[in-house]
């Protein structure tokens, strides 16, 4: 499902499965609901609001009507995936 996973992680999952344990701090012992930045491993904080500013329900759909649900276009997604990286600790905006 489009939105589960903010596209904002998507590079940093690709190029690390594990960095954001390492990023959060957690551990076999210590489990952390957030990263120091206050974003859970699915990219968004205590609002359902993700790095870029979008919320997860805003990737849900597609942008043209007529598309099948979840396989047409999003803007908001296709552009967050476009703009954050992954600077091999964290998701970073590409200048």
């Amino acid at each position: 499902m489009r939105g589960k996973y903010s596209p904002t992680v998507s590079t940093a999952y690709a190029k690390d499965q594990d960095w954001w344990k390492r990023y959060s701090g957690q551990t076999d012992t210590q489990w952390n609901q957030y990263d120091p930045d206050g974003y859970d491993s699915y990219g968004y904080n205590n609002d359902d609001m993700d790095r870029a500013g979008n919320y997860e329900h805003e990737y849900y759909c597609d942008d043209e009507e007529g598309d099948d649900y979840w396989s047409g276009t999003n803007y908001k997604y296709e552009h967050a995936l476009d703009v954050w990286g992954f600077d091999g600790v964290k998701p970073v905006e590409r200048k």
